[in-house]
């Protein structure tokens, strides 16, 4: 009897792990969005947070990055009124997902020290007043071997706890190693963070790192493929060396045109792909991407929500 019992267990988990790869439904992956300020500047929409919840789980998004405050003119912060209260009814409505603080600065910005002030206490309240699960940093223009990027990391970490998360988004290498990866227009050398400093960033107890693969400013959507795949690989490489290295999230760009990113170039289906190639060519080490995530939730239109679908959930 015991034999049966256990033969029946293992058909039923063999044929679990067939229909899920029939389908190509990508439950294994943890995607992420970002998530504007209007969320927590106004009185919370239960509707809107229920269609929210319900896209969310649909496309195995389970964190999100919501931009708390918006920084003034002076350099202060406007606090969103209703941060506790959108992270409470979100919670409500999928509580499988966690909730951080989507906080955003240039590396002009980080290298002040009353910005970074500010920063940290909008972070603490966020996380021990809103209820927030934890902070990203996203960092813009931050050049290789920043003193200031890596004592606001720090100083978060000490404001929010070892128990809340802490994500930290970084560049791309804009001048590849690689001399068969193309090189788009955005040459600035000291964007490109050198290996060593990846690694002091990822000693720097962080639960996840964030690749912003956009921005490439190439032409050939294929030639972004190959970028985008390189960047995965370059991470990879660099962060598995560490003994407790952080997860790794590739940002796919859905944001309107700009300097350097053409949305015909770098749509979600070239980055995707980039990501899967990436992902293949590491090897082993690509058990430390986790997913992806869509920069940003507002800006996703119903196109891109679909070839997401296709082309990274791979559900047809």
């Amino acid at each position: 009897m015991v034999a049966v019992i256990a033969l029946i267990v293992i058909v039923a988990l063999i044929t679990q792990v067939i229909a899920r790869d029939s389908d190509g439904d990508k439950t294994d992956w943890h995607n992420r969005t970002w998530l504007e300020f209007q969320w927590v500047n106004g009185p919370v929409n239960p509707d809107g947070v229920a269609g929210l919840a319900k896209r969310l789980s649909e496309n195995h998004i389970d964190r999100v990055y919501v931009e708390g405050a918006a920084w003034l003119s002076d350099g202060s912060l406007l606090y969103g009124e209703y941060g506790k209260e959108f992270a409470e009814a979100l919670h409500q409505a999928y509580p499988k997902v966690q909730v951080l603080l989507w906080l955003r600065m240039t590396g002009d910005e980080i290298a002040e020290a009353e910005r970074r002030d500010r920063a940290v206490e909008l972070a603490r309240t966020s996380v021990r007043q809103w209820g927030f699960d934890g902070v990203q940093l996203n960092g813009f223009a931050v050049v290789s071997g920043s003193d200031s990027y890596v004592t606001l990391l720090r100083a978060l970490r000490e404001a929010i706890g070892d128990e809340a998360l802490l994500s930290a988004t970084v560049p791309p290498d804009r001048i590849p190693a690689d001399p068969d990866v193309p090189v788009g227009t955005t040459v600035a050398p000291e964007l490109t963070w050198e290996v060593g400093y990846k690694q002091r960033i990822g000693l720097l107890s962080l639960d996840e790192v964030v690749v912003m693969a956009h921005a490439s400013g190439l032409s050939n959507p294929v030639e972004y493929e190959t970028w985008v795949a390189y960047q995965v690989e370059s991470y990879t490489d660099a962060l598995a060396e560490l003994e407790r290295p952080p997860e790794i999230i590739i940002a796919l760009p859905t944001y309107d045109a700009a300097p350097e990113h053409d949305p015909q170039v770098e749509d979600v289906r070239s980055a995707a792909r980039g990501v899967k190639a990436g992902i293949q060519r590491a090897g082993k080490m690509a058990r430390l991407v986790k997913g992806v995530g869509l920069y940003e939730y507002k800006t996703t239109d119903s196109l891109e929500w679909q070839l997401f679908a296709e082309n990274w959930l791979d559900k047809r």
